[in-house]
């Protein structure tokens, strides 16, 4: 049996509800999507046989595999592809990724085995949308009967749904009548919930757990040095920003937001708060690994820049810098660790920043939602692998997530270009001005992206971790 180690408990288990990376390593086990993402996240059809795109890029016809049940025993057929995502697109279905079904103008039942999606305009990452854990395919019969997914899931993945015990364990079996013949390998998994970080890391050393890709950078040495695990590092979609409130001066200010980011040493950040175990931010926040990330757009310097930052201070009417303050969410340890980094940062170059600290959930109520800060620090965790989940969330005026009260006419208009193009080179290009622009208005400051620092037993074999973090290649994976 595989034992999973995880520091949190799920939010739900109904893909339309969960709304947490926690609740979509459960749903992912236990239901499939049109498409799954590959290791390097590119998609490939699952629950589809295969697609058909039309020249105008605004249909998309999918074959779906014959002969899949669900763990109940019913069939799945194109009319469970049409509920579900209806029930997605309903005005109140409450999906927090509302945004990745907001352009389905309809979704249409051909015959049994074939499902067609009419879109209003061009979506780049559509085919990456339908692979997401919130796409899971639900049985139809079944949630009109009423059943409540989220008390029990029931979809037709590698794993059939057990039991879930709240602050410790959610248990699995295997689905016998998993479409991939022979697959999953594993009788069963228990995915154990370990609040304590330090107790995560030994229980993993110590044989009570046997997998965790959620090692504590001060503890991966330990895992390394054991002699029973093996230890993987993978540049993931995580990365570290610090956020000026655009809207209050003196970082209403291009000048002073640019000299923010010149003054910070993210080679610091990477090896006082990460133990070397990340990649600094030289550019813009689409990762290296992604294929509309801009190698020559990498204007900071690794250490920073401090004449260049007081430069840009004198330049914008603070020659002898200013006073601010920072307020971060304690919850977070990273967080904490790289905070008075950043504070020697800028006071090198005249900028005093007094640390205020709050607990989650405060800090939600209070600061976040609020908008209600100088300065704060947060991270943003990628669910997908399409270089528009890295950036219009975080720059777009209409977003949400927008607490640093960016707006820019030009940068909405290259986010929404860039998501709408009809080919991937014209998207790279369009990314690549969005990025050149966040240089120059520099609403957030991207610092470091932290790495996917995974242990597990050695007797696993053929395990491939994913650049989301997401698990969905246990199936693949078995005990030697």
């Amino acid at each position: 049996m595989l034992q999973a180690a995880f520091s949190a408990d799920p939010a739900g288990f109904d893909p339309v509800r969960g709304p947490s990376g926690m609740s979509h390593v459960v749903i992912e086990q236990v239901y499939s999507t049109l498409m799954a993402l590959d290791p390097d996240a590119k998609p490939y059809p699952e629950l589809a046989e295969s697609y058909e795109i039309s020249p105008d890029g605004l249909q998309y016809t999918f074959k779906l595999r014959q002969g899949v049940k669900f763990h109940n025993g019913d069939d799945f057929t194109a009319e469970d592809v049409k509920f579900t995502f209806d029930r997605l697109r309903a005005p109140n279905s409450g999906y927090s990724y509302g945004a990745q079904v907001q352009d389905i103008k309809s979704v249409d039942v051909v015959d049994p085995h074939t499902v067609r999606f009419t879109l209003n305009k061009c979506v780049g990452p559509f085919l990456i949308y339908v692979a997401f854990p919130g796409s899971s395919i639900v049985p139809k019969k079944l949630v009109e009967s009423g059943h409540d997914l989220n008390a029990k899931p029931i979809g037709t993945g590698p794993f059939k749904f057990v039991s879930y015990e709240p602050r410790s364990a959610i248990k699995f079996e295997r689905n016998e009548n998993y479409f991939e013949q022979g697959k999953p390998y594993f009788d069963a998994m228990e995915y154990r919930i370990i609040s304590d970080i330090t107790a995560l890391t030994t229980g993993l050393m110590s044989g009570v757990v046997n997998f965790s890709n959620e090692i504590p950078p001060k503890d991966f040495a330990s895992i390394k040095a054991n002699p029973d695990l093996a230890a993987l590092t993978l540049e993931r979609s995580r990365y570290n920003w610090l956020l000026p409130n655009n809207s209050r001066k003196p970082f209403d200010n291009p000048k002073v937001r640019q000299a923010i980011s010149y003054a910070i040493d993210r080679q610091a950040l990477v090896g006082g708060a990460f133990f070397g175990l990340a990649t600094p931010i030289l550019g813009g926040v689409i990762p290296q690994w992604n294929w509309a990330f801009a190698p020559d757009l990498q204007p900071v310097p690794p250490n920073g820049a401090p004449e260049k930052a007081k430069a840009l201070l004198a330049e914008a009417g603070y020659p002898n810098g200013f006073e601010t303050t920072m307020t971060i969410a304690s919850s977070f340890p990273n967080l904490m660790a790289i905070v008075p980094i950043i504070q020697q940062n800028l006071a090198k170059v005249g900028v005093s920043a007094k640390i205020g600290t709050m607990e989650i959930p405060r800090y939600w109520d209070e600061v976040w939602s609020t908008s209600n800060f100088d300065i704060t620090t947060m991270y943003w965790l990628s669910p997908l692998a399409d270089p528009d989940d890295f950036v219009s969330n975080n720059y777009h005026s209409g977003m949400a997530i927008n607490v640093q009260k960016y707006s820019s006419a030009e940068m909405d208009k290259l986010l929404e270009d860039a998501k709408t193009a009809s080919t991937q080179e014209q998207r790279k290009e369009l990314y690549r001005k969005m990025q050149e622009l966040s240089f120059r208005d520099m609403p957030i400051v991207p610092l470091v992206n932290g790495w996917l620092l995974i242990g597990h037993t050695k007797k696993l074999q053929n395990y491939r971790p994913m650049r989301t973090g997401f698990l969905k290649t246990l199936k693949d994976a078995w005990f030697e």
